[in-house]
């Protein structure tokens, strides 16, 4: 049961007043620096710059106000349809609803922002729109943006023990929310912030405390629920070892038992941590399920377009100028002068050029889908496209993780409610080979260099291969002129491929490794272990009379693909005769319908 917070006493501490149809309770001394007889000064901060607009919502906007001796946040709730407004008839504001969850969370010992003022709206029916100033947490920034952007820069060995360091702290500070009877339904890395101190302490802090329950300590079930949620982020983007170290902190701050075998050698401190795990990976895949249709609608990120007999969809990053250019003729780019042929065959054509995204020109790949039967217009109606599909999917790899080019924008051309042929743009790879080039360039390296090389390669392309299906996901036609990989002599200070915002929860990590071509690729529900057969023996073919891969080799890359010593032994064996025939049977096939396997 939810014990209801009352927040009247701290309340009376704050001044009260109403100022340009707002009742306000503020601290003390702040009126003159946050009103005038307008009320916020709002308009003047914007004017001179002193705030800028953090984050935009049709639901609320979020303001930093920088002031001399003063730094704030202030969050505006709106009244953006009728069911908010219905929902605000018998609930308090937003406003005040997070205010009371901070001012608890804070009495419960529990590191978190803190309130300066709040604000509702006079109406006589219900609460109105809502304002919540909150002072700035120096020199803090969010946990996800400090393990992708910041700690990446650090040396070693600093960088692994501040690491090391953050998973201990973030499963005390888990412990002490559960703990404090504190259940936060949004608690992920992007509302926790974390600061560096100079002696490199790290302290956490817990925001955005909207959707907060206050009552007794968590149950063993609510909790269990809730490292869920957090996990579920840090599963595939944080290793097992630092996972690890975060359970025992919490373990033991919880007092969930003695971290030690027990009479019969089992480890049951690690049942629940095993637990946790599985249930985080298929509530990854139900999220990710329901994700993979945004792309196909209009939002933030995603729009739909269309003229006259072309449809489709963009992200929203490409101009409109430039969208409807690529709209009045999608042939154009290909007869333009100077564009790179990459491709040239009866089923599709590809060129490299450039392509403004953001403002910026890009180095992008333009594909075009051609028509190749009377039925592919038909099949339209009832199945999806090639080029729908790979839009789909290379967006799809990206909400998972998983490294791809990134689909800038898709288009049909329509007639007769059938599409015809499809034209999909993606972002180019520099300094990236296939695995025949990138394998193909170490021959001429001394035997030691070409073969750390080598086997660094195998490593990183059996990681990829087993987070792919790790999602429950299948490419049919994984061969190794669908896999790139950066070239082992590209400049260090090459950066990322991606073009991408890291302040973005969902941001994609670093990767030397890409999938592409994701025409022939299925999402599951529980991907079969004959499906997994066939994709690894479809890249075995590919190497399949290859003198520069050798048996141990192909036996170091199952290895690493099955994990085989991380959980104890695995039957490696039974796996290798099935790939092996399965290759044979793909070589053969190929052979007789005169194929060249690539």
């Amino acid at each position: 049961m939810v014990v209801s917070v009352q927040m009247s006493a701290p309340l009376q501490k704050l001044t009260q007043q109403s100022v340009g149809g707002f009742r306000w309770s503020l601290l003390p001394g702040l009126r003159a620096q946050l009103l005038d007889e307008q009320g916020l000064r709002l308009p003047e901060w914007i004017e001179s710059g002193q705030a800028r607009v953090v984050k935009h919502g049709p639901h609320r906007i979020v303001y930093r106000v920088e002031l001399p001796g003063l730094c704030f946040y202030i969050k505006h709730n709106l009244v953006h349809d009728q069911r908010t407004w219905l929902r605000h008839l018998v609930r308090p504001s937003k406003a005040r609803v997070e205010f009371d969850m901070v001012t608890a969370a804070a009495h419960r010992g529990i590191p978190t922002i803190f309130p300066l003022a709040l604000a509702e709206q006079e109406t006589h029916i219900g609460s109105g729109e809502s304002i919540l100033v909150t002072q700035s947490l120096e020199d803090c920034i969010p946990l996800h943006f400090f393990l992708a952007a910041v700690l990446p820069t650090f040396a070693e060995p600093r960088a692994s023990r501040l690491r090391q360091q953050l998973a201990v702290e973030l499963g005390k500070l888990v412990a002490r929310i559960h703990g404090a009877g504190i259940l936060h339904h949004d608690l992920h890395a992007a509302n926790l912030l974390m600061r560096v101190t100079e002696d490199d302490e790290i302290q956490l802090f817990v925001i955005d405390l909207l959707a907060v329950e206050v009552g007794p300590p968590l149950d063993w079930k609510k909790s269990q629920e809730n490292l869920v949620m957090i996990n579920c982020w840090f599963s595939y983007r944080v290793n097992r070892a630092d996972r690890l170290r975060f359970w025992k902190a919490y373990y033991e701050a919880r007092q969930l038992g003695a971290w030690k075998r027990d009479a019969f050698g089992a480890k049951r401190y690690l049942h629940g941590l095993h637990e946790i795990e599985a249930m985080s990976w298929q509530r990854n895949l139900r999220f990710w399920q329901r994700r993979d249709k945004r792309c196909l609608l209009n939002n933030r990120y995603y729009s739909r377009v269309n003229s006259d007999g072309v449809v489709g969809h963009a992200i929203t990053d490409v101009d409109a100028d430039d969208l409807a250019e690529l709209l009045k003729d999608p042939d154009a780019p290909f007869r333009q002068p100077g564009v790179g042929v990459l491709k040239e065959s009866p089923s599709s054509s590809v060129v490299e050029m450039d392509f403004p995204i953001k403002g910026q020109m890009r180095r992008v790949i333009y594909k075009r889908f051609r028509v190749a039967s009377w039925k592919d217009p038909l099949a339209s109606l009832v199945r999806r496209t090639p080029a729908l599909r790979s839009w789909i999917h290379g967006q799809g790899f990206r909400e998972r993780g998983l490294p791809t080019a990134r689909p800038f924008v898709v288009l049909h051309r329509s007639k007769n409610g059938m599409w015809q042929e499809g034209y999909l743009l993606t972002e180019k790879i520099d300094h990236a080979d296939d695995l025949h080039e990138y394998i193909h360039s170490l021959e001429p390296l001394p035997t030691t260099g070409r073969l750390k090389l080598l086997r660094g390669l195998i490593e990183r392309v059996a990681h990829t291969i087993r987070a792919l299906h790790q999602r429950q996901l299948s490419h049919r036609d994984l061969k190794a002129a669908n896999i790139l990989v950066r070239r082992w002599n590209s400049p260090a200070e090459e950066p990322s491929a991606y073009s991408q915002d890291i302040q973005n929860l969902l941001y994609m990590p670093e990767s030397s490794v890409w999938l592409i071509d994701l025409v022939g690729v299925e999402r599951f529900m529980e991907l079969p272990a004959s499906r997994r057969i066939q994709n690894l023996s479809r890249l075995n073919a590919s190497f399949h009379d290859s003198k520069n891969v050798t048996r141990t080799d192909r036996l170091r890359f199952l290895l690493t693909y099955l994990t085989c010593g991380a959980f104890g032994r695995c039957d490696w064996k039974s796996w290798w005769k099935k790939v092996d025939r399965a290759t044979q049977k793909k070589v053969q096939r190929n052979q007789r319908r005169g194929k060249t396997l690539k």
